[in-house]
């Protein structure tokens, strides 16, 4: 079963808009400002849903402290008790800033010890300007930005080791925002939408996402996507990273509670194998996590076979589990995975690869 999906933090998180409609988008907005001042709430359509989607997802990490020169980092890695979404993400820890687009903004990626670091910016209606790796100072150009838009930075973390979850939010707490040519940036603001509405047109989407997943959803202001596909991707996977920056690759599995299972895969393709990376995270039978040890493997710890080609992974049920090599907990006798695969190479991207089962 293959889904293209970014279930993470950011999966509860914000949106953007094409750079070529600028002007009349930011205007549009304005007018829902104006609109919010004298009237009890805004009209959610189709033609806004996304929108709608992202603004709302934007006050929540506004709220937070993610305004314009302030980051609102996420420091802990994701906690068995406090899984908002299916599928959580324990690969990467997330930054976010929701910033004003009037102006041109400098970015700063920090030094690090090489791991994978990524600075993604997309505008208040859902579409992508672009995805930035590795340290350097990225300006972002008012001229392709929304009144509103968010950067999220992406920095992986080893989840297991105590030492790396602290190092990587050292790591978090170096990122830099600046605004250029005096610049005075404005708070952003949530437009009260009407809420009838908006849940009607997003249940509509949630079904028609949960039903086609989310490939090829994320538009970028280069090559952008269809309305239809850019609501159905923004309803449960706001802020995904577009098709070339992140795959994901699911699978469900029965089988028999006292067994072990050896299960061999090839490495997969990617467009630079020392900054992106790969991992399997497993889930029980409802797609939530529900072990700490044993629950995610990557290709920084996964140890690779003879032919270097491959590695063999051996799923145990926990009275089993002694953290050996290429272990991962199977928690219960249904279970998912979630192979997910940083700047995959165009193989991953275009379905040739192909999940083993587990049998």
């Amino acid at each position: 079963m293959r889904i293209l999906i970014l279930f993470s933090i950011l999966a509860q998180l914000l949106s953007g808009c094409n750079s070529s409609n600028k002007k009349n988008k930011t205007e549009k907005l304005s007018d829902v400002k104006e609109m919010t001042d004298d009237q009890a709430t805004v009209s959610v359509n189709e033609e806004n849903y996304a929108l709608a989607m992202a603004d709302m997802a934007m006050q929540r990490e506004f709220e937070q402290g993610a305004n314009n020169t302030n980051w609102h980092h996420h420091y802990d890695i994701m906690e068995l008790d406090k899984q908002p979404a299916p599928m959580m993400n324990r690969d990467t820890k997330y930054s976010f800033s929701i910033l004003d687009g009037g102006g041109d903004v400098a970015i700063t990626l920090p030094e690090t010890d090489g791991r994978y670091m990524s600075l993604h910016i997309w505008n208040h209606d859902h579409v992508t300007y672009k995805v930035f790796y590795g340290p350097g100072r990225y300006v972002i150009p008012a001229s392709v930005t929304s009144d509103y838009f968010v950067a999220n930075v992406r920095t992986q973390v080893d989840s297991k080791d105590p030492e790396d979850v602290k190092k990587s939010s050292e790591f978090q707490n170096q990122l830099k925002i600046e605004y250029l040519d005096g610049y005075q940036p404005k708070p952003f603001r949530a437009t009260k939408w009407n809420m009838d509405e908006f849940n009607k047109i997003h249940q509509k989407y949630v079904e028609i996402a949960n039903q086609q997943g989310i490939m090829g959803t994320m538009g970028t202001i280069d090559n952008p996507v269809s309305l239809e596909d850019r609501n159905r991707g923004v309803a449960i996977g706001t802020g995904l990273l577009p098709d070339k920056d992140a795959v994901y690759l699911t699978g469900k599995y029965d089988v028999n509670k006292g067994n072990k299972y050896q299960v061999t895969y090839a490495v997969p393709e990617m467009v630079n194998p020392e900054l992106g990376f790969y991992s399997i995270t497993v889930y029980g039978d409802d797609q939530y996590l529900k072990t700490d040890m044993g629950s995610t493997l990557s290709n920084r710890d996964i140890k690779l076979n003879p032919d270097g080609k491959s590695f063999t992974i051996t799923y145990v049920f926990q009275e089993d589990f002694d953290n050996s090599e290429n272990q991962l907990v199977i928690p219960t006798e249904t279970f998912w995975i979630n192979f997910r695969v940083y700047m995959p190479g165009q193989s991953i991207i275009d379905g040739e690869y192909i999940l083993p089962t587990v049998k």
